[in-house]
């Protein structure tokens, strides 16, 4: 007696299934983790824009770094992970780590650079584990429009 082709094909079904549903998921949650990261991207370039925006105007590296971390809240921003300085409007340096400062105090037309950095780390444990932590960094450099040297905010 012969068995339906319907019935002999149905086990082997069940063992493909069985072994591309594991490669589905880790493709769905890879998915997920880069659309997160493209998000902490964008955060992190935001936080940057928006801290260098006040340290054209304002030169008080608190609130600098304060804006920065009040406007990437979601990243847990802490001060030590912004860097701000200001370079001579003739530096072509992008980072606070070297290149030529601006006069103390700042000058209008001098550089403001904002570096902000965080740790990217994968949500799914798998991805987690295949690609470890990613430092992210984003900044932003813009010319000091107006001098407020004061911890007091003056009407500039």
């Amino acid at each position: 007696m012969r068995t339906p082709e319907r019935v002999r094909g149905s086990g082997q079904a069940l063992v493909e299934f069985a072994l591309v549903l594991p490669v589905i998921v880790l493709v769905v949650f890879a998915l997920f983790d880069l659309g997160r990261a493209v998000f902490t991207y964008n955060t992190l370039s935001q936080s940057a824009r928006a801290a260098a925006r006040t340290a054209i105007v304002n030169q008080t590296n608190g609130d600098v770094e304060q804006a920065a971390i009040d406007t990437g809240a979601s990243l847990g921003l802490q001060a030590a992970d912004i860097d701000v300085c200001y370079k001579t409007d003739t530096s072509s340096v992008t980072s606070c780590s070297g290149g030529t400062a601006c006069a103390s105090p700042v000058v209008v037309g001098c550089l403001a650079v904002v570096v902000v950095q965080v740790d990217y780390s994968a949500m799914t444990p798998i991805i987690g584990n295949l690609i470890g932590t990613i430092p992210l960094s984003s900044t932003s450099i813009e010319p000091v429009e107006s001098v407020c040297p004061s911890t007091v905010r003056p009407s500039c």
